[in-house]
This record gives structure tokens, sequence and C-alpha cells, in this order.
């Protein structure tokens, strides 16, 4: 899929909305699909990462918190985009 151009639409809403131009509707769809769903995969990445914090924060349990932290990084790692060091 090409996107072959991308215009922001200053509504007098206090919206902006966007328009992306792809080759056909076949991939306008799955293009909107696609966002939706790297939204949700998005937002259960920043819940898992608070549950892990929350675990970290109230545990005692060294080895748990070793665990928890790593998750923490590697969960970060993958919502920012980088590469594992």
């Amino acid at each position: 899929m090409k996107i072959t151009e991308i215009d922001i639409d200053d509504s007098q809403t206090g919206y902006y909305w966007l328009q992306i131009f792809v080759k056909n509707q076949k991939e306008a769809f799955l293009l909107k699909k696609q966002i939706f769903q790297d939204q949700e995969i998005r937002e259960r990445l920043h819940e898992e990462i608070k549950q892990c914090k929350r675990i970290v924060d109230n545990s005692s349990i060294e080895l748990e918190i070793i665990i928890h932290n790593m998750m923490i990084e590697r969960l970060q790692l993958i919502l920012e985009g980088k590469k594992e060091r």
C-alpha cells in the first residue's frame, strides 16, 4: 500500500480531519482497519506497562520486581518501535 498524499482539514468545530489518499477503496479500508488495530494494541501495551509498574511498586519479592522491570523495558521498546538493546 502506498500513501500518495495526506491532507489536514482544520474545521471550525475544533477537530482536525485527516484525508489519506491511497490507490483504491480496498486499500483505504485496509488502512482504516490497520490504524484502529494499531490503536488498540498501543492501548493494551500502555495498560500492561501500568500493571507491571503497580506490581513493581507493591512487591517485596526481588525476583518479581526484576522480571516486571524487564517486562516494562521491553514493552516500552515495542511501544516506541525501537529495537532491543
